[in-house]
């Protein structure tokens, strides 16, 4: 008895023992430790990351479109910008504590190291044009990422192709697939003081690899049944867009049915208030350009001005409120809504196929989100974004612009941190709020998505003389600003001025250059990437290099941070149009982490009567 006494005393000791060091060196849900000894040479890092939001509803079953699971990747790469090349690729885990956490090799000040964070990673991948298929794995990530550079990896590391063509179904629409999702991150070392998060200490923004689009029905003589087929797209997609150019997929394309024989809407469209919409059941696709001319069939019930009713098939091309081609981006979501039919369709996909375009019998509108390209800041309960944070305003005289928008999912009432404010008595007065702009409007209680709204602002002809890096007999002048405070979130917009561009045209320097005088066409930016909106054509952009010849003069990507704006001689009446340019800071700077900017410039052009 007493050696059996003995023996339990000895077995429930060791259990003690074990229990013990357990609450002393807690256990991670991956099996590492957690607040153990990290090895020689290793930092342990936390991520801070979230989903960046599609403003139009989230609609998958379990909310999968936000979901950012635990254990995401992170790719180490050393040097500056897109030329830095690949270090190591390592997969983070979750602590029991429910945060990610992901042990690197530690890295000294004195360069630039670039960090790029893929979520939500598929089980395999692709790399190149190489049809080969690899396990997503460390060793497979080492052995196929070794000497890249950041840029080489992001414009050949892909999802695997869809199974078939054409697919059967729609990509990631099932309960529990979660999109792949991925954000970038610059910083000066490599150590147990960083975090991988944004400057201002906010979680990561993570952008989607694909785009949602879903189809509406207000016609009073249509009945939308859904999407029946979306031809012509992309069997696979980047993991993570660089630079934003849009990758190449011809010959890599395919179309989403239900089944061989159409026997059902893809997409099926639901009673909502006002008509039917397929926005509970999204069609998720890979971003594409116009290349592929890429379209859907859509299927509903037409009821003619007799009363008599039929289905039938249409097919519409993607374009934008104007016919205009509309390339599909990655994170944005796309809602077609038709607002008038005007006539019968077809009564076959094959013969919707074969037929021309559909849009001008389907009187329509399109909803764009586009909020990806926000600049974007957040807590734990609301967001707060801008569409730029720079304004730039080539005008003569006075003019009142909408300088930027403003976007947030906000539904608190905060009594005495809610508002638009000036600096205008610190520039002279040379620019204001426009009338109207005091306080950011919130969402409202039953409203599914944010609350965007424009801020315009009055800009005068000597606003381009109060800048930091001017001055005037001794006296330092000041950069104008409009500041907006919602809560404790505060964001700035820099509103510049220029003067208009005269009938000869000019040509406008974003370049990483200083210049305090306003009368030299060089702003001091270092740029990524450029879009002229509305498709313009006095508007040309073009990269720093004698002799270049371009094409595409509506959007261009740089790597060397230069893009000039060509304004072509006016031979008509005055006239204005408005580029996007997206900006980072310079490489050669001390400055790191996370700063993408969006640069709005409204450019006004002086016509054949004014000089």
């Amino acid at each position: 008895m007493r050696k059996k006494t003995k023996h339990i005393i000895n077995l429930l000791s060791m259990m003690l023992l074990v229990l013990m060091a357990a609450c002393e060196n807690e256990v991670l849900l991956s099996g590492r430790p957690d607040g153990g000894e990290t090895p020689d040479g290793k930092v342990r890092v936390e991520i801070f990351a979230r989903a960046n939001s599609y403003p139009i509803p989230s609609t998958k079953g379990v909310n999968d479109e936000n979901t950012v699971g635990m254990t995401p990747w992170v790719l180490v790469f050393k040097g500056n910008g897109g030329s830095a090349t690949f270090v190591e690729a390592v997969q983070a885990y979750e602590s029991s504590a429910g945060k990610r956490f992901v042990v690197l090799t530690k890295q000294p000040a004195g360069s630039k190291y670039q960090l790029l964070i893929l979520a939500n990673p598929p089980s395999h991948f692709c790399y190149g044009d190489d049809a080969t298929v690899y396990d997503f794995d460390e060793s497979n990530l080492s052995s196929r990422l070794v000497s890249a550079s950041l840029s080489q990896v992001c414009r050949n590391l892909r999802t695997v192709p869809l199974a078939s063509s054409p697919f059967l179904g729609i990509p990631y629409s099932g309960s529990g697939e979660l999109f792949p999702m991925s954000a970038s991150l610059e910083v000066d070392r490599i150590d147990e003081d960083i975090k991988i998060e944004n400057n201002d200490g906010t979680s990561l923004q993570l952008i989607r690899a694909v785009a949602k689009m879903s189809v509406a029905n207000n016609a009073t003589n249509f009945k939308l049944k859904g999407i029946t087929a979306i031809v012509n797209v992309p069997l696979q997609g980047l993991l993570h867009n660089l630079d934003g150019s849009i990758p190449d997929n011809t010959g890599n394309r395919t179309e989403y049915q239900v089944d061989a024989s159409y026997s059902s809407p893809l997409a099926v469209a639901e009673a909502v208030s006002g008509g039917q919409s397929t926005e509970k059941s999204p069609v998720y696709l890979y971003e594409f350009d116009q290349q592929g001319k890429p379209y859907m069939i859509i299927q509903g019930t037409y009821t003619d001005k007799d009363k008599n009713s039929k289905d039938f098939y249409y097919k519409m091309a993607l374009v934008d409120n104007a016919l205009q081609p509309l390339n599909i981006l990655r994170n944005r979501a796309y809602k077609f809504t038709i607002k008038t039919v005007k006539g019968p369709g077809y009564d076959t996909v094959a013969d919707a196929k074969a037929s021309k375009a559909s849009n001008t019998d389907l009187n329509f509108e399109i909803l764009v989100d586009d909020t990806d390209s926000y600049e974007i800041m957040a807590n734990n309960d609301y967001y707060l974004a801008v569409s730029n944070s720079v304004f730039i305003a080539y005008t003569r005289d006075s003019t009142t612009l909408e300088a930027f928008k403003i976007s947030t999912d906000c539904q608190v009432s905060f009594p005495n941190s809610n508002a638009i404010t000036a600096n205008r008595d610190s520039v002279e007065y040379s620019f204001a709020l426009a009338p109207g702009n005091s306080s950011i409007p919130i969402k409202e209680n039953n409203a599914s998505s944010p609350r965007i709204t424009p801020v315009d602002v009055v800009v005068r002809d000597w606003l381009q003389w109060n800048e930091d890096n001017q001055s005037l007999e001794g006296v330092k002048k000041h950069n104008a600003y409009v500041t907006l405070k919602l809560g404790n979130l505060e964001k700035q917009i820099h509103i510049r001025q220029r003067d208009m561009i005269s009938v000869a045209g000019d040509v406008l320097q974003y370049i990483p250059e200083e210049n305090a005088n306003a009368e030299v066409q060089i702003m001091n930016y270092y740029c990524l990437s450029g879009d002229v909106e509305g498709g313009v054509d006095w508007i040309k952009l073009r990269p720093a290099i004698s002799g270049s010849d371009r094409n595409d003069t509506e959007h261009i990507v740089v790597d060397n941070g230069r893009i000039y704006i060509d304004v072509r001689p006016n031979g008509g009446a005055a006239r204005s149009g408005i580029v996007y340019l997206t900006t980072v800071h310079d490489p050669k700077t001390s400055t790191s982490g996370s700063t993408v900017k969006r640069i709005k410039i409204y450019i006004s052009q002086a016509g054949m009567s004014v000089n």
